[in-house]
């Protein structure tokens, strides 16, 4: 059961940063923040499953007992970074709206963010299919993450339509409503692994 959770790790790992690079370039070619800030917190969820792996490795390595403060560590890690990345949205969203600049339209690229939407629907089913199998706190960070990111391509993706037929701003609006939502369900996952760390 242990190797359902490295399995798992693994696989987020690889299509998270293949989700990355995907919206990255897309950012990049249409200028537009809501996709280049959807890219990041991509990155982070990368970031987020190489420390869901580090861990899952520990556990099977000093057995369930002993690396329950593992699990939790990771936990905590993998919502601090979660939180930055929404800083960083809100960050960029204010920028963008006092600095706005021209974005590119593209039906093809707006094609493909809204397919990767279906791939993070389906990696958050993934993760809740392991999570059944072999329970752990992690994993359901990552699913729930996995869930919150459906809604931040979503919005990313209203903000690439909107953008070239309201205001260019507006994707600083959205980059900035997408990073509050993130930081605050991140802070409350902190809050919630920090008391368990300090009372266990």
């Amino acid at each position: 059961m242990k190797n359902v959770r490295l399995y798992a790790a693994i696989i987020g790992l690889a299509l998270n940063f293949a989700l990355f690079l995907t919206k990255l370039y897309i950012g990049i070619s249409t200028n537009s923040l809501s996709i280049y800030c959807d890219a990041v917190n991509n990155l982070g969820d990368t970031f987020a499953c190489g420390v869901a792996l580090f861990g899952f490795a520990m556990i099977k390595r000093l057995g369930e007992k002993p690396a329950e403060r593992a699990q939790s560590l990771c936990t905590f890690v993998i919502s601090l970074l979660i939180a930055a990345t929404g800083i960083y949205f809100v960050y960029n969203g204010l920028e963008r709206l006092f600095y706005p600049i021209p974005v590119q339209y593209s039906l093809n690229y707006l094609i493909v963010i809204s397919a990767t939407i279906a791939v993070k629907v389906l990696m958050a089913l993934m993760f809740r299919a392991f999570n059944k199998k072999s329970p752990s706190p992690v994993l359901k960070a990552l699913q729930l993450d996995s869930f919150l990111d459906c809604f931040i391509t979503t919005a990313a993706v209203m903000g690439l339509v909107l953008v070239t037929k309201v205001n260019y701003a507006v994707d600083g609006i959205f980059a900035i409503i997408t990073g509050s939502i993130i930081s605050v369900s991140a802070i409350k996952n902190i809050v919630a692994e920090t008391k368990y760390l300090i009372n266990n």
